[in-house]
């Protein structure tokens, strides 16, 4: 018997406690959710076998997925990498993860973020002996940039970006690689709408 009252009484209070949410207004915040396509330039080193640092410079394409309040964001990601091959044959190259950034709103129509990120980047390329490897690994880092508010529906943001690799090494036949670190520059046009 006491547990059925205990149900009831619980059940009871979540109800008023939802009744009571949506009749104040302290309990409504500005919010939107966001989708938004992604375009931008990459670039990071390789060393293979030559111990020489190589660089490899990419354009890349995305879309990502958010919400945010008026000082908060959050984004899940995914990126495609367009290799251009300056030394290695890519056959693929992805990106995907979530971004949380903190707004400062400095203007009405602008403000200025800076964020983390962490994800996963898996690149797929022949190297020097012809080999192919497929690279996996995580990634965590940070980006900084300005959002321009065009109107109440769509954003222009530009953005820099850092990706620090977790596993930086890769050995294939007792051949190792070692990637350091990606850094993007990007542009996104955000669309921003209410969900009910």
């Amino acid at each position: 018997m006491r547990k059925k009252l205990s149900k009831m009484l619980l059940a009871g209070l979540l109800i008023a406690t939802v009744s009571y949410a949506e009749t104040d207004d302290k309990y409504i915040y500005d919010s939107n959710s966001l989708v938004g396509i992604e375009g931008g330039m990459a670039t990071f080193d390789i060393k293979d076998t030559t111990a020489i640092k190589k660089e490899e410079d990419f354009n890349m394409a995305g879309f990502k997925v958010g919400a945010e309040t008026r000082d908060f964001r959050m984004f899940l990601s995914a990126r495609k990498a367009f290799m251009n091959g300056d030394h290695y044959d890519w056959d693929k190259a992805y990106m995907y993860g979530a971004e949380l950034q903190y707004k400062f709103n400095v203007m009405d129509s602008l403000n200025f973020f800076i964020g983390g990120n962490i994800g996963r980047v898996s690149f797929e390329f022949k190297d020097l002996t012809a080999a192919v490897r497929e690279y996996t690994t995580k990634y965590i880092g940070g980006d900084v940039g300005i959002n321009y508010h065009i109107n109440d529906m769509f954003d222009l943001e530009l953005g820099a970006r850092l990706m620090t690799l977790s596993d930086d090494t890769h050995t294939l036949g007792g051949v190792t690689y070692t990637f350091d670190d990606i850094t993007n520059g990007y542009m996104s046009l955000i669309v921003k709408f209410q969900m009910d």
